[in-house]
């Protein structure tokens, strides 16, 4: 509620909703496009509690939130509605054209990663069901056994609404009409037609297809995609005063009789062979099949491209009742990354990385891998290929023995209930027998291969005494030494053009003019927050200092451009070790200064921030802050 109220009183000393044309936010920053910067009480803003500053700059009038901007921007869509543009989405408008593939992945991401909760709770919930029939403690001509399945079913018969609504969010079209396009596909009539022998239902000249699309997700995401592109072009032309009326009507009998006739047909096919194309691939060559996709699957992760199986497999479990590819290679594949990572915490000598280890064993044994693969089998890398060994054979065990998924669930320990079903026992033998020779296997591996790099972590802290925390010889105070991440000069903060980094206001820090392009970890720790326009990112280091390096001054206004992410969020690294690309010369072609503060956002939860300014400071080597604890 506070940062709710913070929104309208921001809102209103802007000169209220009338006088805003456009809002996003950035890492630190609300941003606004203001119809008259003269209604803008800037000196009110300013006063306000939970704001830091605020300021023109260029056409935009920026209000410094610091830390809880993300909270306070939730508010401010709340009060303005379709005046909001994300930062990704203001992103997505202004940058190049990308490669169709990455795309595709996104979208397909975007779409079911908000309702995967809904479908791996259902999932869990048949997993459930199944062990208690399985064990004879729960009759399946029982009432319970009745309204659990109903609770387990219903999230699967019904994904089209949640596949709907989603799809629509991404699509940037109307959830609930999306939602609409997906009932009348599944309209209770027209699908009840298919029991009574009828194939086809006339509208006008046109034949519609009778068919069931209960369970499937290409049809409606297809479907909604040709809404929103009727939906944009309609609302272009239809006066403001008749846009509530005239665009959802015209829209909907538009899209919806397209939609029957060629678009939920189409889509339903493409579902119905692509799923029997891979039933087939692993009927003809299972055990390469499974060797191969349960190998690579953590590779194929990491990419990103696992959500191209999302569809085909959700069509699978509708269709057929089962998934052969996506879930058992991601149980197996999973498994071994967590056979991996325990072996890597036995042989581990260094206590925090083992302490780091084996809470990832632990997550990655129910499903949550990136914390193994991040913070220890790619660092180790034997471990990580161990991992895929392991996953390779595990998969080629699920290949000989064709053995399937019965519900969506994460793949991880608790979803081994989800390959029991009644009268197919062996089918569940075979899944734990595999999950188990991946584990194994990549244990094994791990334990008799050496560790890379394990006497540098062995004799790092012993030999290398200038690296470790040591009491400050002029005092008590603790020393945290801060890299800095460009290679460049570094400068105090007052020569920020920028008055939010300049008085400190963020928090204290220091600035680099950078000479190259190349920006490193300051310190180890864990990548916390990455901007979607990619010109800032934030890390905490592994003795909890928070920091934020804002590459640029107004970069945020590339939307992107010029820059080159190369980790992810809540990933592990080393200090030194590659975090981004920047394009230093595309940044001053568009005349803006690359100059880059490096804050640390938590200052004030330390004793002081000392900034050691330099001529030539070195990315990832030269120490630029002390923080004294």
């Amino acid at each position: 509620m506070e940062h709710l109220k913070l929104a309208q009183e921001i809102i209103r000393y802007c000169g209220g909703k009338d006088n805003i044309t456009q809002a996003w936010n950035c890492i630190t920053r609300l941003r606004f496009h203001l119809k008259n910067k003269e209604k803008a009480d800037v000196k009110a803003i300013q006063a306000l509690s939970g704001v830091l500053g605020a300021q023109f700059q260029g056409d935009q009038f920026q209000v410094i939130i610091g830390n809880e901007v993300l909270k306070v921007f939730e508010g401010i869509k709340e009060e303005l509605g379709d005046l909001v543009v994300s930062s990704e989405e203001k992103n997505q408008k202004n940058k190049k054209r990308e490669n169709p593939v990455n795309v595709v992945f996104g979208v397909i991401s975007g779409i079911f990663n908000p309702i995967l909760p809904a479908i791996t709770g259902a999932g869990i919930i048949k997993g459930i069901l199944a062990l208690l029939v399985f064990l004879k403690l729960l009759n399946p001509e029982a009432d319970n056994y009745f309204v659990l399945d109903m609770i387990s079913n219903a999230t699967y018969y019904f994904l089209p609404f949640l596949v709907a609504f989603s799809a629509g969010k991404k699509f940037g079209v109307n959830e609930h009409l999306s939602a609409t396009l997906a009932g009348i596909i599944m309209y209770p009539a027209f699908v009840n037609l298919s029991g009574q022998g009828i194939s086809t239902v006339k509208f006008l000249f046109l034949n519609i297809p009778v068919m069931d699309y209960n369970s499937t997700v290409i049809p409606i995401i297809l479907g909604v995609l040709l809404l929103s592109m009727v939906y944009k072009f309609i609302d272009r032309f239809v006066p403001g005063f008749l846009k509530i009326i005239v665009t959802p009507v015209a829209s909907l009998l538009i899209t919806a009789p397209v939609v029957l006739v060629f678009i939920a047909p189409l889509g339903s096919y493409v579902g119905k062979y692509v799923a029997a194309f891979f039933i087939s691939l692993f009927g003809v060559a299972g055990p390469v099949a499974g060797f191969l996709m349960g190998g690579l699957m953590s590779v194929i992760v990491i990419t990103g491209m696992h959500y191209a199986f999302f569809p085909s497999t959700f069509d699978g479990l509708g269709r057929v009742g089962y998934d052969i590819l996506l879930l058992p290679m991601s149980i197996v594949s999973n498994i071994g990354q967590c056979g991996a990572v325990l072996g890597a915490a036995i042989k581990i000598k260094d206590k925090k990385m083992k302490s780091i280890a084996f809470s990832s064993a632990l997550s990655a044994l129910f499903g949550i891998t990136e914390p193994a693969i991040y913070g220890v089998n790619l660092k180790y890398k034997k471990p990580f290929y161990a991992a895929l060994t392991g996953g390779a054979v595990g998969g080629a065990i699920y290949g000989i023995f064709h053995v399937k998924a019965y519900a969506f669930s994460i793949p991880g320990i608790t979803a081994l209930p989800t390959y029991l079903k009644e009268g197919e026992l062996n089918n569940f033998i075979w899944a734990c027998a595999g999950v188990l020779a991946s584990f194994l296997t990549a244990f094994i591996i791990t334990m008799v291969l050496p560790l890379e790099g394990k006497e540098k972590e062995k004799t790092e802290d012993k030999e290398n005494p200038s690296d470790k925390i040591s009491p400050d010889q002029e005092g008590r105070n603790v020393k945290i030494p801060v890299a800095a991440p460009m290679t460049g000069k570094a400068v105090s903060l007052d020569q920020v053009p920028d008055q939010m980094f300049s008085e400190g206001i963020l928090g204290k820090g220091i600035a680099i003019i950078p000479d190259e392009g190349m920006v490193k970890a300051p310190f180890q720790g864990q990548i916390k927050m990455i901007a979607p326009t990619k010109h800032a990112i934030g890390l905490i280091s592994d003795r909890g200092v928070n920091v934020v390096i804002h590459i640029g001054i107004d970069t945020v206004n590339l939307q992107g451009k010029g820059f080159e992410i190369l980790v992810k969020e809540d990933q592990w690294v080393e200090q030194g070790e590659p975090l981004m690309k920047v394009d230093l010369g595309y940044i001053k072609e568009n005349h803006l200064n690359p100059i880059t503060p490096v804050i640390v956002t938590n200052s004030d939860e330390y004793v002081n921030v000392l900034d050691l300014p330099m001529d030539k400071a070195e990315a990832g080597t030269s120490q630029v802050l002390m923080v004294f604890q």
